[in-house]
Parts: structure tokens; C-alpha cells; sequence
């Protein structure tokens, strides 16, 4: 079997927009409550995770074969994004702990979703 390269984009489209989804509503949580930043800062790991765990399960599951690799193309897509407007927004990357820990977090629930998925 070859790769799906429209459900790979598929995949890392709708990672995307939940994880926009969620950063959209933790913002309006941030400024219409008095909840602190480092609580905000922790859920937005946690959209990413939720991102990339959501978009693997659909990938995984929609994969007739190779789902590891549809779930890693979708991870290394959403990191280039990520990346992407990371250097857009900063203009370049800083490779710091929140960079590791959000790459990491990536892959760690691509992983996940990979194993819910099947």
C-alpha cells in the first residue's frame, strides 16, 4: 500500500485546527477570568498534545496499512507548521526547553493515537 498523502494532510489539517480550537478558547478563558498564566502555559501543552493525539487516531484508523507512517508524517507535518510560524511570529526559532517538550509532546501522543488507533 502507498502512502494516503491526502489523508496525511487531512490528518494534519484537523491537528491543527483542534489545537487552534482550544488555544482560541484558553485565551478567552484567560481574559474574561483571573486564571494565572502558568495554568494557560500547561494547557497549551496539553492542546498540542490533544492536537496531535485527535489528528493520529483519524490517521490510524483511516489507514488500510503503514499507519505508523501516516501518523509520523502527520507529527513531522504539524511540527513544520508549528515551526513555521514559530519563525514567522519570533522571526526564528529558539531552540529551548518549550521547543523539546512541545516536539516531544508531539510525538509521544502521535505514538499514543498511533496505539488507540489500531
Amino acid at each position: 500500500m502507498a502512502v494516503n498523502i491526502k489523508g496525511v494532510i487531512k490528518g494534519s489539517i484537523f491537528s491543527i485546527l483542534v489545537t487552534m480550537l482550544i488555544i482560541f478558547v484558553l485565551s478567552l478563558l484567560s481574559y474574561f477570568t483571573g486564571i494565572s498564566e502558568s495554568v494557560i502555559n500547561a494547557c497549551v501543552y496539553a492542546a498540542v498534545v490533544v492536537g496531535v493525539l485527535l489528528g493520529a487516531v483519524a490517521v490510524s484508523r483511516a489507514a488500510a496499512g503503514k499507519a505508523f507512517v501516516h501518523v509520523m508524517l502527520v507529527c513531522l507535518i504539524y511540527i513544520a507548521v508549528l515551526v513555521g510560524i514559530s519563525a514567522l511570529i519570533n522571526k526564528g526559532i529558539a531552540f529551548n526547553s518549550h521547543f523539546f517538550a512541545v516536539v516531544g509532546g508531539a510525538f509521544a501522543s502521535s505514538f499514543l493515537g498511533l496505539i488507540i488507533g489500531k
